[in-house]
């Protein structure tokens, strides 16, 4: 890939290996951080997209580059660093990239060519892919950054260094993994897995909390259901999925994964991408699945043709479940524009991509006696969702969403995560690099209303992170946090801090402005602290 094209594109996509950092900095305040804010954010995302003559060409391939940002005494630290996974050790090491991401693949010179043949059988490519770029959990007492594929990096939460690498096909049948697994309150993991067997393709797997700290994450992993595809050949592509309390809920997307394409993508020296299958016309199906039996119920709920990366809460409420989501109704462009060749060509004067994703609402009815096909079963108050029962069948619903009207692109959502799978009200989000206006907003899911947080020129909002006020009694009382990342190299990437109520700024991090900060997709934020967090480093490097 050129350097033309790279020189069209923000500076995070210029990130080099000398941007690197060993030890945190101390950022500029701007207004009051609370005090009652301790521990740090930890965020992961593509950032090192170049070496040496070879470039990653999609936005999801680069390598991934770790954030930590602590807070202590209303001060703030930052570090960046370069995660030292296998596949970046080694193209590091020959200044050449190797391996495969999701728009791009760089075979490895030194692979003799028995081994390629080897690696075009499934599980084994995405088996070796260590590239975890997408998302960094606390797990127990442990930090693990994760992308899609089975493989998950463990990170020393003090140096953000791999200190181990698990991988989930060592435990259980499963061939891609998810970079969103979710927390339960005794700290169990939810995780998801999807086989390329279309008779088990979508897995629910429940991880206990880890009682040493030296054993894999998936050690003790039992798959709870598994479900197969509608399509023999095709099995649909999941970032995310939903759950409640008695249920987890699954999109089938007419986005898929094509079986055999992707087991010889490696021979073919394909990508992933080039795996992928958009079915035009069909329906998005929601499926719901009991948690004490690993069953389906036995309704499939149809809803329109699209695309979805992110769930953003499940709740049950009166026979009915409740499912959120971010919406892309044109469906999986959302995808295919994310080639940086087709950014630098459409978005050269301020960073932006049209694209509509928007909050919609499922109202799913569990129980469909005498269900008439001419109405709408959806009963409970305060929604516009419908779901109706398709013509001439008994088990099938036709769903359309509720949307809010004139409300701003809504991705990276987030919420108060004490009510996760629990009936909630507000839910956060960003526009990130969506479209011309960049904003966060927050949610109000009773009173349907929206408020937003406009943000500068030349800046890209990442995700909204909520983090509860000690003490908390009301569900938005607290702080969003949230990387504003510089487009240019005369502007200062920051931290932007919101009163969660009230949406206003009340204090800003920011970086010195020959910072490069990477656009990071996910993370979290936790209340522990690690030795090293209480060196506060001046912006000369000296205690």
């Amino acid at each position: 890939m050129s350097e033309k094209i790279f020189s069209k594109l923000p500076q995070w996509f210029n990130l080099e290996e000398k941007d690197h950092m060993e030890k945190p900095i101390e950022a500029t305040i701007t207004g009051d951080v609370p005090k009652w804010i301790k521990g740090s954010l930890y965020r992961n995302g593509s950032g090192i997209y170049k070496m040496g003559s070879t470039a990653w060409n999609h936005i999801f391939d680069g390598f991934a580059v770790l954030q930590r940002w602590t807070f202590q005494n209303g001060k703030v630290t930052y570090q960046s660093s370069i995660l030292d996974s296998d596949d970046y050790k080694k193209s590091a090491e020959r200044n050449r990239m190797i391996g495969s991401g999701f728009g791009s693949t760089f075979p490895d010179p030194c692979q003799t060519l028995f081994s390629r043949l080897l690696s075009t059988f499934v599980p084994a490519r995405p088996d070796k892919v260590t590239n975890t770029a997408v998302n960094i959990v606390e797990f127990g007492d442990r930090m693990f950054a994760l992308s899609e594929t089975p493989v998950i990096n463990e990170v020393t939460a003090d140096t953000l260094k791999v200190k181990g690498k698990s991988n989930v096909t060592g435990y259980l049948a499963l061939h891609i993994g998810t970079a969103h697994p979710h927390i339960m309150k005794d700290g169990t993991m939810i995780f998801y897995g999807t086989n390329m067997d279309y008779s088990k393709a979508y897995n629910f797997v429940s991880i206990p909390p880890q009682k040493n700290s030296t054993d894999s994450p998936f050690s003790g992993a039992k798959i709870m259901a598994s479900l197969p595809s509608r399509w023999k050949m095709n099995i649909s592509y999941t970032h995310s999925f939903g759950l409640t309390e008695n249920y987890f809920v699954h999109l089938e997307q007419p986005f898929t994964i094509n079986v055999p394409r992707l087991a010889l993508s490696a021979f073919a020296g394909r990508a992933i991408a080039d795996c992928m299958i958009t079915h035009p016309g069909e329906s998005m199906d929601i499926l719901v699945i009991d948690k004490s039996t690993g069953k389906r119920t036995p309704i499939t709920y149809k809803a329109p043709s699209g695309f979805a990366f992110h769930f953003i809460n499940c709740y049950e409420d009166s026979d009915h479940i409740v499912c959120d989501i971010c919406f892309f109704p044109d469906g999986a462009d959302a995808v295919r524009t994310k080639y940086l060749d087709y950014l630098a060509d459409h978005f050269t004067e301020s960073f932006s991509c049209v694209e509509k994703v928007e909050f919609a609402r499922f109202v799913l009815p569990l129980k469909l006696d005498r269900a008439k096909e001419d109405k709408n079963l959806v009963t409970l108050p305060n929604t516009t969702a419908i779901a109706v029962l398709e013509t001439g069948k008994k088990d099938v619903v036709c769903v359309t969403p509720e949307t809010i009207e004139e409300s701003p692109v809504l991705e990276l959502p987030r919420i108060n995560y004490d009510y996760n799978g629990l009936k909630y009200r507000y839910c956060y989000g960003t526009t990130g690099y969506i479209q011309d206006k960049k904003q966060l907003s927050k949610f109000d899911l009773q009173e349907k209303s929206v408020l937003t947080y406009d943000v500068e020129e030349n800046l890209t909002p990442g995700e909204p992170i909520f983090i509860p006020r000690p003490g908390a009694t009301k569900e938005d009382d607290g702080v969003i946090v949230c990387t504003l990342v510089a487009e240019s190299n005369d502007v200062q990437s920051a931290l932007v801090i919101l009163d969660a109520k009230s949406f206003h700024e009340v204090a800003r991090a920011s970086l010195p402005q020959e910072v490069k900060m990477s656009f990071t997709f996910h993370g979290n934020f936790t209340n522990k602290t690690f030795k090293d967090h209480l060196i506060v480093y001046g912006m000369n490097g000296h205690n």
